[in-house]
């Protein structure tokens, strides 16, 4: 029998998330390495360790009240952000990372044959992200639905 999220559960995470301003990326239920995990990933403008400790207290008095529900004895809980690994995909992805130094590679080939970029986003519409190159003082429009890979770059 695989690990079970009940419905109520995820309508509820969706609510507390809302309530600070984040959403719900993922609900997972997995096991991993012999221990079972259920996962929350949230994510929004802040998700520090703050409040995805918010997050994960409200939750859990969720799962305590409902541990019936929970067709599992043992289990771990975690509510986490994606990370500086999140991947990009969608439109509005990219629109929250305008003025964020983001990494691409594409799926074809430009006709330079480059495939890889790094650049600050200025802009995204229409399905087109429009970056800088600081390195190359010049400016690329990469469609969307060409990204094979983007990702955040962080600069320390």
């Amino acid at each position: 029998m695989g690990l079970f999220i009940p419905k109520d559960f995820i309508e509820f995470a969706e609510k507390v998330a809302g309530k600070y301003n984040c959403q719900v990326q993922d609900i997972s239920f997995k096991t991993e390495h012999k221990s079972n995990i259920l996962r929350v990933t949230i994510d929004g403008e802040d998700t520090s360790l703050d409040v995805c400790s918010k997050v994960s207290r409200d939750l859990s008095k969720w799962l305590d009240a409902h541990e019936d529900e929970i067709k599992c004895k043992s289990y771990n809980f975690e509510v986490s952000s994606p990370g500086p690994e999140k991947k990009l995909k969608t439109e509005e992805d990219f629109k929250k990372c305008i003025n964020k130094l983001l990494y691409f590679e594409t799926k074809t080939k430009a006709s330079d044959g480059r495939k890889r970029y790094k650049g600050k986003v200025m802009s995204c519409e229409n399905g087109i992200v429009h970056i800088y190159t600081k390195e190359e003082s010049a400016e690329f429009d990469i469609v969307i639905s060409d990204i094979a890979k983007a990702r955040i770059e962080y600069e320390f």
